[in-house]
């Protein structure tokens, strides 16, 4: 099992920029506490269920949503004439771009105000899973510092 946390710890240290939550030092404080745990107890298994969670939900935010988001923006972004842009400011970008667009193409910046509210839609989803995902990662911490010691 420690094989694996260490794994999961390394994925998420080398990990990408794009990761809005740094779960290295959560992750290397679950291990500190779990080495003097009883790792077959009732609380030790809940705190790595609670642990695998985050991390799923992590890569599910990470993964679907930051690229549906970076899709979406870029999407309205190119409506409008602008090249895409890097993923942190793509948002930012956008906005501007709506507020003083290139283009004088009514449809186009019809469909970039479309899309600028499909993303306004979707970020907020993001922004839930990795709250939900940060949470679970403090369970986990909670759970593996309640189990009995070794």
């Amino acid at each position: 099992m420690s094989v694996r946390i260490a794994a999961i710890a390394a994925l998420l240290v080398l990990g990408s920029a794009a990761q809005a939550h740094d779960f290295g030092p959560d992750i290397a404080r679950y291990q500190q506490v779990a080495a003097i745990k009883k790792l077959d107890s009732k609380e030790a298994i809940q705190a790595r269920l609670a642990l695998e969670r985050a991390q799923g939900q992590m890569d599910q935010a990470d993964t679907k949503m930051l690229l549906r988001i970076r899709s979406l923006t870029n999407a309205g972004l190119r409506e409008l004439g602008e090249q895409p842009a890097f993923l942190s400011s793509e948002y930012k970008r956008l906005e501007a771009a709506l507020a003083n667009p290139k283009t004088n193409d009514l449809a186009k910046v019809a469909k970039a105000r479309e899309i600028f509210a499909q993303l306004n839609h979707e970020k907020p989803v993001y922004e839930a899973l990795e709250t939900e995902a940060v949470e679970n990662m403090k369970q986990a911490l909670k759970l593996i510092e309640a189990a009995p010691s070794r």
